[in-house]
């Protein structure tokens, strides 16, 4: 055998690409068909467990969750409500069903002062309402007197709450001032924001040639200022702007009169001692009272910052806003520093929703 016809026998009795490919590529497909048959059936299975196991579960879970909610919403709205001051046993409370679909509603018949700021309780509860994923919206009936305000939850009115104003209620409220102390200390920042601050908050300042550039800012800005008059004893007084003891009559009128001629405007003054000021008290007063400036009695101060903890301070403010329901007025004091005009306007906007009034000094504090 030559080479030739040796390379035309190998040539001839090789198979073809085309012809080994042609079966495995059959099988593949086949197999490809298979494994979408397996995947299939395997989603059908797990579907069906779906369906029987994890979704009633998953129902029962946003149920439970569904309850949860609902209770909270009604705590929350209890407390809205008791933020601007109503009071439970003004609230009658019912279940109503809504036709034939099972929906309940709690229907709650409220009476409330005609002083009530609706618009500001109104955009309360929407606020809250939408924390809840849900809604509320409100409509007057000016032929019964009175708005209702809806509370939509999953797409249900869940509340419906139905106010009517009467004056057979009112809120126990009173009028409140408040002052700062310690402005000499306080930091620029502080006493700007005072200055700029449109709460009736009155100053406190203890008269010395160094606050005098004070009281001129606190006086262009409209701030009240209440002088505190302190009688040290007769070694530590340097300035015709302090007191002691010691003073004759004519002495004390004498560095009183140039107190106020150099702070003027004063509204009002409180006296404290390092010892009972006695006899000397009268003087003060008379001449005080010559000036045209009040008295304003220091047993009437309430204290807020007895302690720095602002669930503390809040708890004293509770305790000013009992004090003016009580008297009709009251006066709180905290010393300046940061942060203190932010938690009192916080605490301002909170008591005004209950209806108290934030004046400036005035009433029975003064004399």
């Amino acid at each position: 055998m030559n080479f030739d016809s040796f390379d035309e026998d190998a040539h001839g009795n090789r198979p073809s690409f085309v012809q080994q490919q042609g079966p495995d590529r059959g099988v593949r497909i086949r197999m490809w068909i298979a494994g979408v048959l397996v995947v299939f059936i395997v989603l059908l299975f797990v579907a069906e467990r779906f369906v029987t196991l994890v979704q009633p579960n998953l129902e029962r879970m946003q149920e439970k969750r569904d309850v949860a909610s609902i209770e909270s919403l009604q705590e929350d709205v209890e407390r809205i409500l008791n933020d601007f001051g109503i009071q439970p046993e003004w609230i009658r409370r019912r279940v109503v069903e809504v036709g034939d679909l099972g929906q309940v509603r709690d229907l709650w018949l409220i009476k409330v002062p005609t002083d009530l700021p609706f618009a500001s309780l109104n955009l309360d509860l929407k606020t809250m309402a939408e924390q809840y994923q849900g809604k509320a919206f409100a409509v007057e009936n000016a032929k019964e007197a009175q708005i209702a305000l809806h509370i939509v939850f999953r797409k249900t009115i869940r509340y419906s709450l139905i106010f009517h104003p009467t004056s057979e209620v009112r809120r126990q409220t009173g009028n409140i001032s408040l002052l700062v102390d310690g402005l000499e200390s306080a930091s620029d920042g502080d006493i700007e924001h005072l200055l700029q601050s449109r709460e009736p908050i009155a100053a406190i300042l203890e008269p010395s040639k160094d606050a005098v550039p004070l009281h001129t800012r606190l006086r262009a800005a409209g701030r009240d200022i209440v002088l505190h008059l302190h009688f040290k004893p007769a070694a530590d007084v340097g300035s015709r702007f302090e007191l002691s003891e010691d003073l004759r009559t004519e002495e004390i009128q004498s560095h009183l009169r140039y107190i106020v001629r150099n702070f003027p405007g004063c509204r009002a003054y409180y006296v404290t001692s390092e010892r009972a000021p006695g006899l000397y008290m009268r003087t003060v007063e008379e001449e005080m009272k010559a000036q045209g400036i009040r008295k304003l009695e220091s047993a009437v101060l309430t204290y807020i910052d007895r302690s720095s903890q602002t669930n503390v301070m809040s708890t004293r403010m509770n305790d000013i806003a009992a004090l003016a329901v009580k008297d009709g007025t009251a006066v709180g004091v905290v010393e300046l520093r940061p942060e203190v005009l932010g938690f009192l306007e916080t605490e301002i906007g909170r008591l005004r929703k209950k209806g108290f009034a934030f004046v400036r000094l005035s009433g029975s504090a003064l004399q």
